[in-house]
């Protein structure tokens, strides 16, 4: 319940979000199945899912930062359409630009360890002498 509780706080932007981390399982589970595999086009293949994944980690932190911006923007509109300070409605904001900024580098984390992880086998799949080193 916690953790719904803070994706509504987060607001509108936690939605795409969660569509973008879905895409980075996506992406890392596509390059790992790949690694796997046998053939030439196999590493071309995984080459772009790399470079998706850091992709999709940046715009994560960008829609991230862009909820924040709309976060203060509602807690200064309630205090102009207020005429007097109201601290529920500035923190509310502030609570929603912090959560949805958060949310945004977690998934910047998630993406940068799969890709650490997923570049370090490629390396060592197309180069097997790095992997003995």
């Amino acid at each position: 319940m916690a953790l719904l509780r803070v994706f509504a706080e987060g607001g509108i932007v936690m939605y795409p979000l969660v569509v973008i981390l879905c895409v980075v399982l996506g992406v890392a589970c596509r390059a790992a199945w790949l690694l796997r595999g046998r053939g030439e086009g196999r590493l071309a293949g995984v080459q772009s899912s790399l470079d998706r994944l850091l992709f999709w980690g940046g715009l994560a932190v960008v829609i991230g930062i862009l909820g924040s911006a709309v976060g203060y923007h509602k807690a200064m509109a309630a205090v102009v359409a207020r005429g007097a300070v109201n601290p529920p409605a500035v923190w509310i904001g502030t609570a929603e630009g912090m959560v949805s900024t958060l949310a945004g580098l977690i998934v910047l984390i998630v993406a940068g360890v799969l890709w650490f992880g997923l570049r370090t086998r490629y390396l060592r799949v197309r180069r097997p002498e790095i992997g003995r080193a």
